[in-house]
């Protein structure tokens, strides 16, 4: 008798250990809809993306096929986290943050303009907030 109590209580024990483990994980979301960590590559094509919607034309940088020119260049590692792109960009994945540096060609008199964003994610998709202008600089030149 007390190895049939025994067996009864071992597989209602299970059952129960089975329900809990099921309904534990009905509450997670599909591992594809969790957020994806940002990356470099990710980062860029956020500042792509941004650099192609009408609040990036709307900056008055990105007109025509620059976007797309941009896009065949090399993104470089750089220290603390950071990494270069087109010249311009400057970003940390691992803060979610950007900058965009406008400058004129060596040599000329005219203004450099700093800008900063950040990068957001949404139902799992990284995108860049169109950037704020944060300094002007006017350099020496002819």
């Amino acid at each position: 008798m007390s190895v049939s109590i025994f067996f009864r209580c071992a597989v209602f024990c299970g059952a129960l250990t089975f329900l809990a483990i099921c309904s534990s994980h009905a509450h997670q979301p599909p591992s594809d809809a969790k957020e994806q960590k940002l990356t470099a590559e990710r980062a860029q094509e956020a500042l792509l993306k941004m650099m192609r919607s009408k609040a990036g034309k709307d900056l008055g940088w990105f007109n025509g096929n620059i976007a797309d020119e941009m896009a065949k260049m090399k993104i470089e590692e750089e220290k603390d986290g950071w990494y270069a792109w087109t010249g311009a960009f400057r970003f940390n994945p691992s803060k979610a943050i950007y900058t965009f540096v406008v400058r004129p060609k060596l040599g000329a008199r005219a203004c450099v303009f700093e800008h900063e964003g950040s990068f957001v994610t949404k139902d799992g998709a990284w995108s860049a907030t169109p950037p704020k202008l944060v300094n002007t600089i006017l350099q020496s030149g002819e």
